[in-house]
């Protein structure tokens, strides 16, 4: 496949485009700072600019078959303290709209794009919605305007949002699950490389098409995953 990757170089995107290319793919990578991606190889083309140009998403889109949308300004902290959110951030809500509009005009029908839990309806009230919010205030607010706009949309794609708790460095492999809706502490956690991995196979299956999903490994707290609804596969 050819496959867009959007927001090329944070931990998750590197991963996502890595695997993209370990699976056998070509892949158009969008970057702001090229140095930033370490990843170099014969079926990687890397594109340099602004995720909300639309002269270059009509590029990204250009003979490809799928797109992986992976932005967001990373938080270099853990705690608020730690964190610049002075400056509103609106990338992860402009460049789907880009998106949605270009795709169907390319033949570019399946999308997947990475919010986080606590985002849009997966926002329970629940202590750690709560603490991150409170902690990315902005950037949350931005993947908030992303869902909004992805759930009112008519267009005709085929969209899987996955939402991720807090990522570590890890090995491939551990255990996880996808649920539709679920309540999830600090214990939440997915490796970069399963999130990676998971995102990729959703481009080349499609199993979980016009769902918002939550991916986590299993949880400290068995109460939340006995009331959690796992998510269906489309047959």
């Amino acid at each position: 496949m050819k496959i867009s990757v959007l927001g090329a170089t944070g931990g998750t995107g590197q991963a996502i485009v890595k695997q993209a290319l370990a699976n056998g793919h070509y892949v158009k990578a969008l970057v702001r700072r090229p140095e930033g991606l370490k990843v170099r190889h014969e079926k990687l083309e890397v594109f340099i600019g602004d995720a909300r140009d639309p002269d270059i998403i009509e590029t990204l889109m250009e003979g490809q078959d799928a797109v992986i949308c992976s932005l967001g300004i990373p938080a270099a902290g853990t705690t608020r303290a730690e964190i610049d959110d002075s400056i509103k951030t609106d990338v992860c809500m402009v460049s789907p709209q880009l998106l949605f509009d270009a795709m169907p005009r390319h033949n570019v029908a399946r999308i997947v794009l990475m919010s986080t839990h606590g985002a849009g309806s997966s926002n329970d009230g629940s202590d750690y919605c709560n603490w991150l919010r409170d902690l990315g205030k902005n950037r949350v607010y931005d993947k908030d305007d992303m869902e909004a706009f992805i759930a009112g949309s008519d267009a005709s794609i085929k969209w899987t949002v996955i939402r991720n708790p807090a990522i570590y460095d890890g090995e491939k492999g551990r255990d996880y699950n996808v649920y539709t809706r679920i309540t999830i502490d600090r214990s939440s956690k997915i490796t970069y490389l399963d999130l990676a991995d998971f995102a990729v196979s959703e481009v080349e299956e499609a199993q979980h098409v016009g769902q918002f999903l939550s991916i986590t490994e299993p949880l400290d707290n068995k109460n939340f995953m006995a009331s959690a609804e796992v998510a269906p596969t489309c047959r």
